[in-house]
This record gives structure tokens, C-alpha cells and sequence, in this order.
């Protein structure tokens, strides 16, 4: 196999494992109020069975990158595959809320390694003039799993049951695995090519010891926080909006059917998904700038929330939901070059952990809004019951989209702090 042909693979077989970890990671979003019914739990219940994707996420995010340093990310992206469709089927299978929860616990356990390991990949498959682009993509590929479990998962849920549709998902996740075994290699030597980026060539695999060592360093580096921050606002308020909160908000709020609605919020996967690998190629290609386009995405990115904390007279018509979405996804994309951006200003050998730390505060942030989301809501719930789930009025979305739009206005400021290294790394060893 040439070069060239074996990138492919590298980008597509990770890529498919990629795809269903967005899937879940959405997919209460849909089935909410059939979990509500379900198990008989209320919206501080469901924002924290939905955060404990995010929570996984924060605990492993150093061990995910470990493990990609160390195991590889081949091994890691098969086996992080098994657990993740173990999950989704013991997920479908849950007798109770608390089985639930540990399916749950498994899918994100499974699906918390994937990006790392793939993006670590990327590092050794693509030249560093290339990673942005290769990072926005996964973003693209992600968001198109975002759109199968908006209006593709609500038929195939209205079809079959929500049970069933889990079942069937963790079983595809694991012949996937299988083929990420098989086909997956860590870098170009392994397959007797010659090396792509001189920064990771075929070399010893560090002790996790070693690996961990650099976590210190890069805390204390003070460029390493406002990408993380900037990423971390605009990503923890489109997800849990895309994920969470957009379909029961347009079903209830607005009165469109589940379909209809589902269907509204997959233009932000839409627009991500767009918007991703161009907001990459405008930094890797056109630009060669870092700051510059994360923040003009920022700054329409919490533009965007504005209309949605506003009052009902000024509630957007529902001929503009599609194209406002739409737009809120392609601002919404900035956030991809937040490994770049870490990346560049912290040691180059250490892909994997550098590019796993982003994802510790994101994704603490992230189940944390969850389940704030949540509680704001049942504290302004008037009672009012529809088909078995609470119907909050709304006040109640208002106040809850209000913490997004901080959390958004944050990222902005964040945005412009960010260090500028014109796509190139920047990070020099500590004196010594």
C-alpha cells in the first residue's frame, strides 16, 4: 500500500468509530422524552444520565492520552470501540435507570479515547502544516453523526423502539472495532513507508510515567488556558443545546412535532460540520493564523445566542429556525483549532496528552452546564405533565440559555488571548 492510500485508511476507519461516538453523544436529545417516560425521571435526572458522557470524558482525558502515547493508538481505538458498543446495548437493554446509567458509563468510557488516539494519528500521518485542516474534519465527521441521530435516529426510534435502535448501534460499533484491529497502523514505518512529519517518527513508546510528567508543564503554561476556555464555551452551549435541550425546546416552546424539531436542531451539526475543515484550511492555508478565526467564530458564535434568551414577542419565526441554526453551527466550528493552538505552544512530543488535556476542563464544563441546564429548568417547571414528561414553559429555556450566553460572551474574550504562532510550534524546553 502507498502513502497515500494508507492515509485514507488512517482517516476513514477511525473515522466510522468517531461518527457513532457523536451519535451518542446527541442521542438524548431525541429520545428524552421516552427515556423521562421510560424510567420516570425528570430534567435533573435526564441533564445528569446525559453528563455522564462529558464526566467520562474529564476523568479520562489524561489516560486517553496516555494511551495513546503508550499503547498506541490503533489498540486504543479498537478497544475504546468494544466498550462503547458494549455500553450502547446494555444501554438499550436497561432495566432500570440505574443499569442505564452504567451503559452509559461504558459508551463514554469507549467513546472518551477516540478523538484523542485519532487525532495523535494525525500527528504522525500528516504534516504539521496539515493538522488543523485534519482536525476540522473530524469535527465534519463528527457532526455528520450528529445528524443521524437527529431526524435518521427519531424514525428509526418512531419505528422500532429506542431500545432496539441502542441495541442495533452497539452491535455495528463492535464489527467496527474489529476492522480498526485489523486495519490500523501508528505510523508510517509500521507499514514500511518512510516518515510524514519528522516530529513523530517510529520511536520507543514512553513509559506512562514519562508521558505524565509534561501534565505539570503544560498547567503551568499560561498559553495553554485561553483555547481551552475559548473551546470550552462555545462547545459545552452548542452541544448541550444539539444533545440535550433543542428538541424539547422547539416541541415545547415552539410546538413542533419531534421529527420537525430534530430536524431544526441538526443544522448546527450541519453548519459544524461545513463550517470545521474550512475554519482549518482558513488557518493552516490562507490566513497561517491561529487567533485571528477563533475569534470572529467566537464573536458570531454568542451573537447567535442572543434571540434565544429573548422574550416571546421576540422570539425568532419559526421560517428563520433553520438558517439561524445553520449559521450558529458554522460559528460554532471556530473551536476545532483549539488543539493546534495547545498543541503548538507545548512540547511536540507530547501529541497525545497535550491534545487529551483540552479535553479535562471542556468536558468538566460540559456535564456540569448539563445537569445546571437541568436544575433551572425543574425550578421553573409550572407542573404541567404531556404524554407522561414535564412541559416547561418558556421562562424556564430562557433563563437556562441565559448561562450559555456567559458562557459564550466568555469564549469571545478568551478568544483574543489566544497566543498567535502562525502555525507553527512555538514551545522551547523549560531552563534548567
Amino acid at each position: 500500500m502507498n502513502t497515500r492510500a494508507a492515509r485514507w485508511v488512517i482517516l476513514l476507519v477511525p473515522a466510522s468509530l468517531y461518527l457513532f461516538s457523536w451519535v451518542h453523544r446527541v442521542a438524548p436529545a431525541v429520545v428524552a422524552a421516552d427515556l423521562m417516560r421510560a424510567f420516570s425521571i425528570t430534567a435533573a435526572a435526564l441533564g445528569n444520565l446525559a453528563a455522564i458522557y462529558p464526566y467520562v470524558f474529564a476523568a479520562m482525558a489524561l489516560v486517553a492520552g496516555s494511551l495513546a502515547d503508550t499503547l498506541g493508538p490503533r489498540w486504543t481505538i479498537a478497544l475504546g470501540g468494544v466498550t462503547m458498543g458494549l455500553g450502547a446495548a446494555l444501554f438499550g437493554l436497561a432495566p432500570t435507570f440505574g443499569v442505564a446509567y452504567a451503559g452509559r458509563l461504558l459508551v463514554g468510557l469507549g467513546a472518551s479515547v477516540m478523538l484523542i488516539a485519532w487525532l495523535s494519528l494525525a500527528a504522525a500521518w500528516f504534516r504539521s502544516d496539515e493538522f488543523a485542516t485534519i482536525s476540522g474534519w473530524t469535527q465534519t465527521v463528527g457532526n455528520v453523526g450528529a445528524l443521524l441521530a437527529a431526524s435518521p435516529l427519531a424514525l428509526l426510534v418512531e419505528a422500532v423502539g429506542w431500545r432496539e435502535t441502542f441495541v442495533v448501534i452497539g452491535g455495528v460499533t463492535l464489527v467496527l472495532a474489529a476492522v480498526a484491529a485489523g486495519c490500523i497502523r501508528d505510523h508510517p514505518e509500521a507499514m514500511g513507508l518512510a516518515p510524514i512529519n519528522p516530529d513523530h517518527t517510529a520511536q520507543r513508546a514512553p513509559a506512562l510515567g514519562e508521558v505524565l510528567r509534561g501534565v505539570p508543564e503544560m498547567m503551568r503554561n499560561p498559553r495553554t488556558w485561553p483555547p481551552i476556555i475559548t473551546a470550552g464555551g462555545m462547545y459545552t452551549t452548542v452541544i448541550t443545546f444539539l444533545g440535550l435541550w433543542g428538541v424539547p425546546y422547539l416541541t415545547q416552546v415552539y410546538g413542533l412535532a419531534r421529527l420537525d424539531a430534530a430536524t431544526v436542531v441538526s443544522m448546527l451539526a450541519v453548519g459544524t460540520a461545513i463550517g470545521a475543515p474550512v475554519v482549518g484550511w482558513l488557518s493552516d492555508r490562507w490566513l497561517r493564523r491561529r487567533r485571528l478565526p477563533m475569534a470572529v467564530f467566537a464573536a458570531i458564535y454568542v451573537t447567535c445566542w442572543i434571540p434565544l434568551v429573548l422574550p416571546a414577542d421576540a422570539r425568532l419565526p419559526v421560517p428563520w429556525l433553520i438558517p439561524f441554526f445553520l449559521v450558529m453551527g458554522l460559528a460554532s466550528s471556530g473551536l476545532v483549532l483549539v488543539w493546534s493552538c495547545v498543541r503548538e505552544v507545548n512540547d511536540p512530543a507530547r501529541v497525545g496528552i497535550a491534545i487529551g488535556f483540552c479535553n479535562v476542563p471542556i468536558f468538566l464544563a460540559f456535564g456540569l452546564l448539563q445537569w445546571l441546564t437541568g436544575v433551572i429548568l425543574d425550578a421553573k417547571w409550572t407542573g404541567l405533565m404531556s404524554g407522561g414528561a414535564r412541559h416547561y414553559p418558556p421562562a424556564a429555556y430562557q433563563a437556562a440559555f441565559v448561562v450559555c450566553l456567559a458562557l459564550a460572551a466568555c469564549a469571545l474574550v478568551a478568544a483574543l488571548l489566544v497566543t498567535e504562532t502562525r502555525c507553527r510550534n512555538v514551545w522551547r524546553p523549560p531552563a534548567r
